[in-house]
């Protein structure tokens, strides 16, 4: 801080004693190559606008250097005199005119306010909501809603797989599944445990079909209840197997149909 004082208390020594020598060390009583007055004034209001010889020429004309100085102590107090009267003009309308000064405040912030927003929208352009639900248009197909068909399916009489190897198709007689979506229910063997049980159609190795399911005591027997589609499932023949988390496997074979057998339980 001192040291920024100290720079500046020399420059302006400096630009005195500039001055003081330029007013007095080039006299010209004579006023032999001095410029118009209104180039010296031109000079003051435009110094860019200028000639160069004109600049030249303060520095060599101590009279002409004076009256440029004057110009510029003119000029400075002209500009500060607008400037005062600018500002006591608007307080005095201001003071004769509150009601309408404090309105054009309030448009004036309404009009920064509706700008921003206006930048606003057009930097962050509106994004259309994404319809979660709706319905099918003019050319669209309407699906029809899935039927599933009561179909019920004894095992009861199945004994538990033994072995790594599961039985082939020729040991049990397969039984007649429709090819459709079926409301299925799966009669398990007498004191089966509650419980999930992995249920899936496998052919030739390759699993077909899975799902899981919970079964569940009803009138004192094991039952598994649930919905499966079929109906993308090829006609031929199948193993349908049931397997819980206690070690409880069972195989029956089953024959994949187009159509629907005969109503009633399906027993092996």
């Amino acid at each position: 801080m001192r040291d920024r004082r100290a720079s500046e208390k020399k420059e302006k020594e400096l630009l005195d004693f500039a001055r003081v020598y330029l007013s007095e060390a080039f006299p010209n009583p004579d006023r032999e190559g001095c410029p118009a007055d209104s180039e010296l004034r031109s000079l003051a209001l435009n110094p860019r606008e200028s000639g160069p010889e004109v600049t030249e020429h303060l520095a060599a004309c101590s009279p002409c250097f004076k009256r440029y100085g004057e110009l510029l102590a003119e000029l400075k107090s002209r500009r500060e005199a607008e400037e005062g009267l600018s500002w006591r003009r608007i307080s005095a309308w201001s003071e004769a005119h509150p009601i309408l000064a404090g309105t054009a405040l309030v448009c004036a912030v309404l009009l920064a306010i509706g700008a921003g927003l206006l930048f606003r929208r057009i930097r962050i352009p509106n994004v259309p909501p994404v319809e979660t639900h709706r319905g099918p248009g003019p050319g669209e197909p309407v699906k029809p809603p899935v039927t599933y068909t009561p179909f019920s399916l004894d095992l009861s009489s199945l004994s538990p797989v033994r072995g790594a190897e599961p039985p082939t198709n020729g040991e049990v007689r397969p039984v007649a599944v429709p090819g459709s979506s079926l409301d299925l229910t799966l009669t398990l063997p007498l004191a089966s445990a509650e419980g999930p049980y992995d249920l899936k159609l496998t052919a030739g190795g390759h699993t077909i079909w899975s799902r899981t399911a919970q079964a569940h005591l009803s009138n004192g027997k094991t039952l598994i209840q649930l919905q499966a589609d079929f109906s993308q499932i090829p006609t031929g023949l199948y193993n349908l197997e049931v397997q819980s988390s206690s070690g409880i496997h069972l195989i029956q074979a089953v024959a994949i149909q187009c159509s629907p057998p005969k109503s009633g339980e399906q027993r092996p």
